[in-house]
C-alpha cells in the first residue's frame, strides 16, 4: 500500500520553510498557509481550477489582492538571510508591472517579486534606504504571458538565482548585485503594490512558498517541478 508523505514531513518543507499557500480557496475568505508559521492571510480573489481540477487563484488584475498584517509576518522580515520564493504563476498582459509578492516600500526597505509583460520579465528588488542606491535588483528574461510557470529564486549573497519550470535561468544584475534589505515593518502584499492600489496582477497564482535561511539548490528547483508539473500540463 502507499502512504502519502504529510506536507511536513518531506525534507525540503522543513522549519525553513515559513510560507505555504496553496491558494485554492474561495472567494472572501482567509487563506489557508499550510505552513508551522500559519500566517493570518486575507484575500478578495476568486476561485479557478486548471484543466486538471487543480483550484487556483484568480486575479482580475483591478481590485483583487492578498495580504498579511505587518504584525502577524515579522518572520518575513528578510535581511541577510538566505531565502527562496517558489510558486506557480498564469498572468497576463497589462501595460504595469504585476507584484507577485512582497513585504516592502520603495526606495525604503523590504523585498518584492514582480513580472512585467512589456518584456517578460520576472524581477527581484531589495529596497534600503540607509544606502545608495536606495533599491538593487536583478532580472530574467522570457516570461511569457497567458501560460503556466513554475518560477523559483534562491538567494544566497549579492547574486540571487532565478528558475523557470526547475532551470536555472541566466541573470542581469544591478552593478555589485542587491544590497541586503533594510528592516522592514510592512504587511505582505500578494497581487498588488504595498500602498494596495495600483500594480495589480492579472492572471491565476498556485502554491506560493517562501523558505527563510535556505537557498534552495537547482535539484530542488527540479524536484519541485518535476513533482507538480501533471498538474499545470
Amino acid at each position: 500500500m502507499t502512504v502519502a508523505v504529510g506536507h511536513d514531513k518531506k525534507s525540503i518543507y522543513d522549519d525553513s520553510l515559513l510560507l505555504s499557500l496553496p491558494l485554492n480557496e474561495g472567494s472572501g475568505v482567509q487563506l489557508c498557509d499550510i505552513a508551522k508559521p500559519h500566517h493570518y492571510i486575507d484575500g478578495n480573489m476568486a476561485r479557478s481550477s486548471v484543466a486538471s481540477g487543480m483550484p487556483v487563484c484568480s486575479f482580475n488584475g483591478a481590485t483583487q489582492y492578498a495580504d498579511c498584517l505587518a504584525a502577524d509576518c515579522a518572520d518575513l522580515n528578510i535581511i541577510a538571510q538566505d531565502y527562496s520564493i517558489v510558486g506557480w504563476v498564469y498572468y497576463q498582459a497589462l501595460g504595469q508591472s504585476q507584484i507577485v509578492l512582497g513585504r516592502y516600500g520603495v526606495d525604503l526597505d523590504g523585498w518584492e517579486v514582480y513580472l512585467y509583460s512589456v518584456n517578460n520579465t520576472l524581477s527581484l528588488r531589495h529596497h534600503h534606504a540607509s544606502l545608495v542606491p536606495k533599491r538593487t535588483s536583478c532580472y530574467s528574461v522570457g516570461w511569457s504571458t497567458d501560460a503556466w510557470h513554475l518560477f523559483g529564486i534562491s538567494r544566497s549573497g549579492a547574486y540571487p538565482i532565478h528558475y523557470r519550470n526547475g532551470e536555472e535561468l541566466a541573470m542581469t544584475y544591478d552593478v555589485g548585485g542587491l544590497n541586503d534589505p533594510d528592516t522592514c515593518n510592512r504587511d505582505m502584499v500578494i497581487g498588488v503594490r504595498y500602498t494596495k492600489d495600483m500594480t495589480w496582477y492579472k492572471g491565476y497564482m498556485q502554491g506560493l512558498r517562501v523558505w527563510v535561511g535556505q537557498a534552495l539548490t537547482a535539484e530542488d528547483h527540479r524536484h519541485i517541478f518535476n513533482t507538480e508539473r501533471r498538474w499545470f500540463a
